[in-house]
């Protein structure tokens, strides 16, 4: 039996995204001009536009750093991510379910509650950082130049935040899969 090879895995991923990226325009197309949609009511507080652009800004801000302070270490993250995208995102979400645990069974003892409020504030942080490895490894589905895979990054991240309902779930699966790449790295 004869397996795919990186380049059709490569060609194959670069359409699922560019068909994601897609859906924004549609999603725009049936939007009234001052903004709302039609006939529907969205429960996003803040404009769709406002979210498309600080998902960008985060990305450009995070990921940037990430691409130039650490290089190589974005690099390991990435391939990790590419190599195995499904036991990243698995390592993600155990990594959440035992953050989230861990501190709710700690929030349940007084004297705890003053460890889980640090413990959430830290991991938040952590997968803020971490899940924009997910994001650059979808810009490096396209090229493997740094500054071309954080456009393509920045570019998505932009799309999936102007999308209102399938966006959050996109852009929960791209962040997951970076914040298992590093939980992958932690454990290992």
């Amino acid at each position: 039996m004869c397996l795919p090879s990186r380049r059709s895995f490569r060609s194959g991923a670069f359409a699922t995204v560019l068909g994601l990226t897609g859906v924004p325009a549609a999603a725009l197309a049936r939007r009234a001009p001052n903004g709302v949609e039609t006939g529907t009511e969205t429960a996003a507080a803040t404009p769709w536009y406002v979210q498309a652009i600080g998902a960008g800004l985060v990305t450009l801000v995070v990921g940037g750093l990430l691409v130039a302070v650490a290089p190589d270490s974005t690099r390991r993250q990435t391939d990790r991510a590419l190599e195995s995208p499904g036991i990243a995102f698995a390592y993600g979400i155990a990594s959440l379910v035992a953050v989230i645990g861990a501190s709710v069974l700690l929030a349940i003892t007084v004297i705890g509650l003053v460890l889980a409020i640090p413990l959430l504030l830290v991991f938040a942080l952590v997968a803020l950082v971490a899940g924009e490895y997910g994001y650059l490894a979808v810009g490096r589905l396209v090229s493997d130049n740094r500054l071309l895979a954080l456009g393509c990054a920045i570019v998505v991240s932009v799309a999936v935040g102007s999308v209102p309902v399938l966006g959050p779930v996109v852009g929960f699966v791209i962040s997951s899969i970076g914040l298992g790449t590093v939980a992958m790295a932690v454990l290992s």
